[in-house]
C-alpha cells in the first residue's frame, strides 16, 4: 500500500499538464489546487474530487461514496467524491476525472463569487 504522500505524488504527476497545481495541509488531508481553484483532497489515503450538481451524477452513477468526516456527533458531507479507481491507471483516466473537478470548481466560483478581501480557498 502507497503512502499518502507517495499517493500525492503519483495524482500530480498524472495531472501534470492540467494547469498550474499547488497543494496545502490543512483539515488533516492535503488539498489540491488547480489554476488556484480546490479540485481534489486526499485523506486517508484516498483521492476525492470535487463535484457540484453537473458533475456529481457521473459519480453517483459509478456508486462512488461522497467525502464524509464526524463533526458534532453527527456525519458531515462536502461535495468531493471518492475518485474511481481507473484514475491511477494513467493521464487520460486521471485528467477525466480531473476535468470534472476543475469545471465544478469552476461554474462554482462563477456562480457564488467572493467577496473582496475573504480570502481565497
Amino acid at each position: 500500500m502507497t503512502s499518502t504522500l507517495e499517493m500525492l505524488d503519483n495524482v500530480l504527476t498524472l495531472l501534470d499538464g492540467l494547469g498550474a497545481l499547488r497543494t496545502r495541509k490543512m483539515f488533516g488531508g492535503i488539498y489540491i489546487y488547480c489554476d488556484d481553484l480546490f479540485i481534489a483532497t486526499v485523506h486517508d489515503n484516498t483521492l476525492y474530487f470535487k463535484a457540484n450538481g453537473t458533475t456529481a451524477p457521473d459519480f453517483l452513477a459509478r456508486e462512488l461514496p461522497i467525502f464524509s468526516y464526524p463533526k458534532e456527533g453527527e456525519i458531515a458531507t462536502l461535495q468531493y467524491y471518492r475518485a474511481p479507481p481507473e484514475v491511477f491507471s494513467g493521464p487520460v483516466a486521471m485528467k477525466l476525472w480531473a476535468e470534472k473537478a476543475l469545471m465544478a470548481a469552476r461554474e462554482d466560483a462563477i456562480s457564488n463569487p467572493r467577496k473582496p478581501g475573504s480570502g481565497k480557498t
